[in-house]
């Protein structure tokens, strides 16, 4: 059948198939895995078994409200309902400081786990480590339908809380 084919034809042929073996080799996706969510710690935060090992998962792009704010505990069981005692994929990005796996987590045929809880209006895009425009859009249409967090007058980021020392002044 690829003697049938015209040289352009060929060519491309060629060059789809070139591609496809690049994206097999492709160090990207050696860095997917998957796990079983064995806990859950805070509305961005999650533990993944690893086989035997337990990796301590930071939803990457994202951040949800801190222990002591509105809407932490919501953030908490949003991702409780969806993804404790299930398989999950995991797309690594980086370690953080606190080493800490910084990572995409999907359930399968679900959406992007923390995009799903700036969706719900359960955490902030964090400005500092996101510029994904999906984020962005998320947001602002949770703003404008003042869903979960942005139903308060004037929600205090995590970030902000943070270095406030959690007490909200």
């Amino acid at each position: 059948m690829i003697h049938r084919l015209s040289v352009k034809g060929r060519m491309f042929l060629t060059v789809v198939c070139t591609f496809v073996m690049f994206l097999l080799a492709s160090p990207l996706l050696a860095d997917d895995w998957q796990g079983w969510v064995s806990r859950v710690v805070d509305g961005d935060t999650l533990v993944v078994d690893r086989g035997a090992r337990k990796e301590k998962i930071r939803l990457a792009g994202i951040d949800a409200p801190e222990h002591g704010q509105p809407f932490a505990e919501e953030a908490k069981r949003f991702i409780e309902r969806r993804v404790r005692h299930q398989v999950v994929l995991i797309r690594e990005k980086e370690r953080d400081r606190y080493g800490r796996l910084v990572a995409w987590v999907t359930q399968f045929g679900e959406e992007e786990l923390g995009a799903a809880l700036v969706r719900a209006g359960l955490a902030w895009r964090h400005i500092y480590y996101s510029k994904d425009p999906n984020l962005m859009a998320l947001e602002r249409k949770a703003r404008q339908e003042r869903l979960g967090l942005w139903s308060q007058i004037n929600p205090t980021p995590p970030w902000i809380w943070k270095r406030r020392g959690s007490t909200g002044w």
